[in-house]
């Protein structure tokens, strides 16, 4: 898998506040959110060799700008599925094809959604690889607590292997009960210099460092 863009930056490559992910699985090409703008998506897809007309299904974790703008870049493909956690509010306007889960899934061969977790009445699910019989876990900003969504992961699918995505600066007791059932650990976006910094020290082995432009081959 490929950053697209996250809030750390790398030079070459244009970020913001914002969350996105390619991932090759299965000999498929998904688009985990997409960022608050689609021209930063489409630059830096462009400088890191990777094809956006080729992707062949999206998963967006939840409805905030900085996980949907980038969506944009896709105006008007209407074969282009995104797997959502929610009533669409947007991808419809666009000419897109959302497709609403309403459980835990399998949606495609292998990839499962956590189906949908609420927080203060915004509804957000995570995406699970499933290799071999390893569990990847992808998470957009964790609103409904990052130890939730990891423990019902755990509870339908077994132990983690790897853990990525925004945490939404959880408490540390969140990160602890992580620790505990994911192997590796990849704090991103939302989650804040005190948790990564807390992973890092407390769970140096488990710890992995993402940015804008980071390449991940798993498993490791």
């Amino acid at each position: 898998m490929v950053v697209l863009n996250d809030n750390e930056p790398s030079p070459g490559l244009r970020n913001d506040w914002g969350w996105s992910l390619f991932i090759e699985f299965n000999g498929r090409e998904i688009l985990f959110d997409a960022d608050t703008r689609g021209e930063i998506i489409a630059y830096n897809s462009q400088k890191l060799n990777i094809d956006l007309s080729s992707i062949d299904f999206s998963f967006l974790s939840h409805y905030h700008g900085d996980h949907y703008g980038g969506y944009e870049y896709f105006e008007g493909k209407k074969s282009f599925k995104v797997y959502v956690p929610d009533k669409d509010r947007i991808l419809r306007k666009l000419g897109l094809l959302p497709i609403v889960v309403e459980k835990f899934e399998e949606i495609e061969e292998g990839v499962f959604s956590t189906g949908p977790l609420s927080s203060l009445g915004l509804k957000e699910h995570s995406m699970v690889l499933k290799i071999d019989d390893l569990n990847i876990l992808i998470v957009g900003c964790s609103h409904p607590g990052i130890d939730v969504i990891a423990k019902k992961v755990f509870e339908r699918l077994g132990k983690i292997y790897f853990t990525i995505g925004g945490f939404h600066e959880p408490p540390l007791r969140a990160l602890d009960r992580l620790a505990e059932v994911s192997e590796y650990i990849a704090p991103a976006h939302c989650s804040g210099s005190r948790a990564k910094e807390y992973v890092k020290k407390k769970y140096g082995k488990k710890y992995v460092s993402v940015r804008t432009g980071s390449e991940i081959i798993l498993p490791f």
